[in-house]
């Protein structure tokens, strides 16, 4: 669900960690997760703002990436050596991430002098991110494409769109394919499991009044596929992302609590079992809660299936085993 993440204390508020599903009204998302992969042939035609994407007749050769999701679909792609300049927050892959940046640290402001000057023959964005950008960029000549924000299955879809870009296609089909399958291999080990109740926290900057996921979230939907109750799925204020108080919190009382911040800004579990009033929560008195990489959970591209592995195994333990936890789990990257 989203291009960034909540993080660095809800710097530029959910702005692209937000916007994932909020565009996809109207475009070609299916909001359930398919069981089988999909097809070869990508069916997303139509970019951000519902215009047919122009596909070029030869190889694009200079990439320019406008947001962290799409460096890492092209990352995923092998496309690392095509791609010259990304925006402020890729910070993987790594070798992406010592690229020219091409916006500022708030999120805001691209500069497209320094973008027109990188001569790129195909410039990638998402869910209208930078819609301003992307007119201007036009105007000056520049091949443009802006995808639609959608769901897990809608992303798989958008990767064959740029495998198709890119003149990758069976490299795209083949990543698609073996994240299919990892989605697959993950909801099977927990299908008919009981469903523990789950809490993700994404900011707890103001005392007693957390943002946590709700319905409508990107995190809503890696928990469902978990076979998790989310206790915040019925709230899907502000745009999914709910601030929500200590009491409704402790009147839901989950079983498992996951903080998505970075334990810079916040996310330090074991401030949890410091807050006033929280001891009686079932998580903490079964000492469950944990800490995932945000990026795994909340950027629209080829990890959220990592992070899908992540809550499944943290709220699902017996199901795997009682596996120490992939070490990406609990990364910052």
């Amino acid at each position: 669900m989203r291009s960034y993440v909540i993080s660095s204390r809800m710097i530029v508020p959910f702005l692209l960690s937000l916007l994932v599903l909020l565009s996809a009204c109207g475009q070609s998302a299916n909001t359930t997760t398919n069981s089988s992969a999909p097809t070869a042939t990508p069916t997303a035609a139509l970019d951000a703002y519902g215009t047919p994407i122009t596909y070029p007749t030869t190889a694009p050769q200079r990439i320019v990436s406008l947001t962290p999701n799409v460096s890492e679909m092209l990352g995923a792609l092998n496309l690392d050596s095509k791609v010259v300049g990304v925006d402020y927050y890729t910070n993987y892959p790594a070798d992406l991430a010592s690229l020219p940046k091409v916006s500022d640290a708030n999120g805001y402001t691209y500069n497209v002098e320094q973008i027109v000057a990188l001569k790129p023959d195909l410039v990638l964005s998402y869910g209208q991110d930078t819609k301003q950008y992307d007119a201007q960029l036009q105007t000056l000549g520049l091949h443009v494409v802006d995808l639609p924000s959608t769901d897990l299955t809608g992303i798989l879809q958008e990767m064959l769109v740029i495998g198709r870009l890119t003149f990758t296609q069976s490299t795209a089909t083949g990543v698609v394919k073996q994240l299919q399958q990892q989605i697959n291999a993950i909801k099977a080990k927990v299908v008919g499991t009981t469903q523990p109740k789950v809490m993700i926290e994404l900011d707890d900057s103001t005392p007693g009044k957390p943002y946590v996921a709700g319905g409508g979230s990107f995190d809503d939907e890696l928990l469902q596929d978990a076979n998790t109750e989310n206790i915040f799925h019925s709230d899907t204020a502000n745009s999914g992302f709910p601030q929500v108080t200590d009491e409704a919190v402790i009147s839901a009382n989950p079983q498992f609590i996951i903080l998505t911040e970075d334990p810079q800004y916040g996310g330090n579990v074991a401030s949890v079992y410091k807050r006033p009033n929280w001891s009686g929560i079932a998580a903490l008195q079964n000492h469950q809660v944990f800490r995932v990489n945000a990026n795994l959970v909340g950027r629209p591209g080829p990890r959220l299936v990592e992070g899908l592995q992540c809550l499944a195994q943290m709220t699902h333990p017996s199901s795997f085993n009682n596996a120490p936890l992939p070490s990406y789990c609990t990364g910052t990257a």
